[in-house]
């Protein structure tokens, strides 16, 4: 009698475990066939200025520098602008929100404002960076200011 509950309780046990395993490897699928056409974007950028430098000198005066963002994309395009190598005591302001102070000579830019929308008509969005040194600051003559936008797809 104890080897007959033995193997009624090992026949049990085993179909559990064939059980629990057998529902964990059921998948449901289905099966189709078709084409995707992926986005493709592309993304250019232009500055303009009215002259070849810029020229700031410390206790208030102020240069600007106009850059323009333009997508050709077939997406939402974010976008971030980088200013590198700046000297110390340079602040920089876009689009007349307020000055910011680089850290460490780099100043990253990413706001509200970095973002062409594909659906938009005009897909080109203007900046004026606005470059003012703080008083007392040292001269910089001659020093290359690197402005760089790096763009992403918008998710």
């Amino acid at each position: 009698m104890k080897i007959v509950k033995l193997i009624v309780l090992f026949f049990i046990i085993f179909f559990g475990f064939c059980t629990l395993h057998t529902f964990a490897l059921y998948r449901n699928s289905k099966g189709s066939s078709g084409s995707m056409v992926t986005a493709t974007w592309n993304v250019t950028r232009s500055q303009s200025q009215s002259s070849d430098s810029l020229e700031v000198y410390a206790g208030g005066e102020t240069d600007s520098y106009t850059l323009t963002v333009q997508s050709n994309s077939e997406v939402d395009v974010k976008y971030k602008i980088i200013i590198d190598n700046l000297p110390s005591g340079v602040e920089v302001d876009i689009d007349n929100t307020g000055y910011l102070t680089p850290t460490a000579g780099v100043l990253t830019i990413e706001n509200n404002n970095t973002f062409i929308n594909y659906n938009d008509a005009v897909k080109t969005k203007t900046h004026v960076l606005t470059f003012k040194a703080a008083a007392g600051s040292t001269l910089v003559d001659n020093q290359e200011i690197d402005i760089d936008v790096e763009f992403r797809q918008d998710v």
